[in-house]
């Protein structure tokens, strides 16, 4: 494009492109992240079962009388134990 100036000769427009400029507006936004977490407390009883075999020792006394041959046929029955 050209133009004249009164006594200056002839004047000429250049057009350069388009300069951008980006105006960024920033906003923020609260997004909440619920991770929930859940404790069980377990109470635990241990029964230890114990077993005890007790195991008691007497004494008897035994007599045994030898006699005749009738008595030695006996001899098994007429064992005596004192306690």
């Amino acid at each position: 494009m050209e133009a004249y100036n009164c006594g200056k000769g002839r004047e000429e427009t250049i057009t350069h492109p388009t300069r951008t400029v980006v105006r960024t507006r920033t906003t923020e936004q609260v997004k909440k992240h619920i991770h929930p977490t859940e404790i069980i407390n377990v109470n635990r009883t241990v029964i230890r079962n114990e077993h005890f075999y007790p195991v008691y020792e007497r004494e008897v006394n035994e007599t045994v009388e030898k006699g005749s041959s009738d008595c030695e046929r006996d001899m098994d029955r007429e064992i005596s134990f004192w306690f």
